[in-house]
């Protein structure tokens, strides 16, 4: 037996060892890196969904509030009739002009003015 070899030989299994060691850090470092790189791409993808979703949500509210607004639009109109007719009925001026004894209606085109047409 050698005894001077020993040593060396000693000093090549511990850097064997060393560099062991080094390639199962490098490995879980790899390792973990990617882990938390799915793990934050999913994040993302589910924060991505959740904007998209909220876009066509908003969207559909949208359209859903002029619709609103349309109906809205044609109750006032349905209640201005009656309304007006009401304040006509009920205005003095109204009820105290005197009532017409011989009517003139005039003819209205569509593309022209309102006109009369006098009877000789």
């Amino acid at each position: 037996m050698n005894i001077n070899n020993f040593p060396a030989r000693e000093k090549e299994i511990s850097t064997q060892v060393e560099k062991g060691q080094t390639r199962n850090y490098l490995k879980s470092f790899l390792f973990g890196g990617t882990i938390i790189n799915l793990v934050l791409g999913f994040c993302y993808l589910m924060m991505l969904n959740s904007l998209s979703t909220r876009g066509f949500d908003l969207e559909e509210l949208k359209s859903e509030k002029m619709n609103l607004r349309k109906q809205l639009e044609e109750i006032e109109i349905s209640l201005a009739i009656p309304v007006s007719l009401y304040a006509l009925e009920s205005d003095e001026g109204v009820q105290s002009m005197a009532n017409v004894k011989k009517k003139t209606f005039m003819e209205v085109s569509e593309l022209g003015l309102a006109f009369v047409k006098k009877r000789r």
